[in-house]
């Protein structure tokens, strides 16, 4: 290596430390890891999925207790740009509803099975809608849990929350069930990369995936629209 290469090292070096640091501030590279036993709080706002392609959506499913009703719909994302762990990965978003008839604020919502997957997540930062306090995951890497019990900014009756995502490298995904809490639980279908429910509640699952595809024929509302119609 002769003297005039040796004088562009360092030219070289500062170049690719500012290369870094601008990629780092522009949010193109963030990533928020969720191991098992993990929390994020306060989870990282991030602009994802990024020029995805959408494998599947249940639509605004609806659930109902004596104290919380609302909806969730759940995606399937792949060719997300963001997703840190590669384009053929699974990016899964979930935008939930806290209806107008509700007694209580939903403080958590929860969907599994993550497994042994690699997962990152976030929200999807929406002017107005409520974002979660924290994200978790259980200690066997299994559930996935998304907080809004926080004095002041909870999950109120006639409230949307964010779009809540989990970024894996899974890429498959099954059907299952995902549960609001308020004290008491109810579960609505969801998707997630694993943990096929017992054959009973599988079948019960696709039969209601099918009769959700066949209404979603008919028009589901848009998210957007949830969120205008709640402003109203």
């Amino acid at each position: 290596m002769n003297g005039q290469q040796l004088s562009f090292l360092p030219k070289c070096a500062r170049y690719a430390l500012a290369a870094s640091v601008l990629c780092i501030s522009s949010g193109g590279l963030q990533a928020a890891p969720l191991l098992p036993g993990g929390i994020l709080a306060p989870p990282p706002p991030e602009n994802n999925p990024v020029g995805a392609t959408l494998v599947f959506s249940t639509g605004l499913v609806p659930f109902t207790s004596p104290t919380i009703s609302g909806s969730l719909r759940s995606e399937v994302w792949t060719n997300d740009a963001s997703n840190p762990f590669g384009a053929n990965s699974l990016t899964f978003v979930y935008q939930l509803i806290n209806g107008a008839s509700s007694i209580d604020a939903i403080d958590r919502m929860t969907v599994s099975s993550f497994d042994s997957l690699a997962t990152d997540a976030s929200f999807t930062p929406v002017p107005g809608p409520t974002a979660p306090s924290k994200i978790s995951r259980s200690q066997n890497g299994a559930v996935v849990g998304f907080e809004f019990a926080v004095p002041g900014f909870p999950l109120t009756p006639n409230a949307v929350a964010t779009p809540l995502v989990v970024q894996t490298n899974s890429t498959t995904w099954a059907p299952t069930l995902a549960s609001l809490i308020d004290g008491s639980a109810v579960s609505v279908v969801s998707v997630a990369p694993v943990g096929i429910p017992e054959p009973t509640s599988f079948c019960l699952i696709v039969g209601a995936l099918a009769l959700l595809a066949s209404a979603r024929h008919r028009g589901f509302p848009r998210y957007t629209d949830c969120v205008s119609a709640l402003a109203r």
